[in-house]
């Protein structure tokens, strides 16, 4: 009997510690979502739906608030208490896009890391897509093709469409990789995070990754619908502007000379891009 114990327990055990690291497996998501929501009820249930509507269905759904004062969380909850994979969690106090966002990278736990901000809306094959592409290529870093729209959903601009790689150089001129476009490997977005100093931090970021060596690709398709608000960020040029010159001279510390160049093609960038209307 001791000998027979000696070989049938290590054994069941061993089978036991197999059955529950394929159910750990299971649960951990390929990819994290994170999405900050601040007073986002008007989008915020369309953003969700994004999510929920992928055909990649291995991931978990991060809704951070912060300190919203319409019925965001609420919304968010509803959405949560159908779905186990969406988590709704709520500063204590006003954190800002950019801590929120670091606080969802800190309790991430997939492989894979994307932000889709409230007002955005993802296609439903984006994250599939962007999978292949960076199994395919090896990449830590993809990005996507995007229409922009409207308050209302409409086309207001031309689509923008992402070179199929990103080189510093190119990204010094001209941002054409949006946040809610992002799909970045765990690890690497822990070794940065986002930048809480400056404006724009979303576009240190791939500053910083892409300095780091790390490789980015693009997906031509259009993968992700930008909305474009006139009460947004990006709608108040002149601050959008500041913000630019301020990451090339004190983030950068870049020559006054090269500054002043990279900060002509980004004003060329900008025009091509908001006022092309097809």
């Amino acid at each position: 009997e001791t000998a027979l114990c000696f070989t049938v327990f290590p054994m069941i055990s061993f089978a036991v510690r197999e059955i529950m690291n394929m159910n750990t497996h299971e649960q951990t998501p390929v990819v994290s979502v994170i999405m900050p929501a601040y007073n986002a009820s008007r989008f915020l249930a369309e953003a969700i739906g994004s999510v929920a509507n992928q055909s990649e269905e291995n991931w978990e759904l991060l809704v951070i608030d912060d300190c919203s004062a319409d019925d965001s969380f609420d919304i968010a909850q509803r959405y949560a208490a159908r779905d186990s994979r969406i988590q709704v969690l709520r500063n204590h106090v006003n954190l800002g896009v950019a801590k929120t966002r670091n606080r969802g990278v800190e309790l991430a736990k997939g492989k894979y890391i994307a932000f889709l901000d409230s007002d955005d809306v993802w296609h439903p094959e984006k994250l599939e897509r962007q999978l292949k592409k960076m199994r395919d290529t090896g990449a830590g870093i993809c990005y996507c093709s995007y229409r922009i729209i409207g308050a209302a959903g409409d086309k207001i601009r031309a689509d923008y469409h992402v070179p199929e790689t990103a080189r510093l150089e190119d990204i010094l001129k001209e941002n054409y990789i949006q946040c809610s476009a992002m799909l970045i490997r765990a690890d690497i977005v822990k070794r940065f995070f986002f930048n809480t100093e400056f404006f724009h931090e979303d576009y240190i970021l791939g500053l910083d990754m892409l300095r780091a060596g790390e490789k980015a690709v693009g997906c031509r398709e259009l993968l992700l619908d930008w909305r474009y608000l006139e009460n947004s960020r990006s709608f108040d040029k002149k601050k959008s502007a500041v913000n630019r010159w301020r990451i090339y001279r004190d983030y950068l510390h870049l020559p006054l000379y090269k500054s002043l160049y990279l900060f002509a093609n980004y004003t060329l960038a900008g025009v091509r891009k908001y006022m092309r209307k097809n």
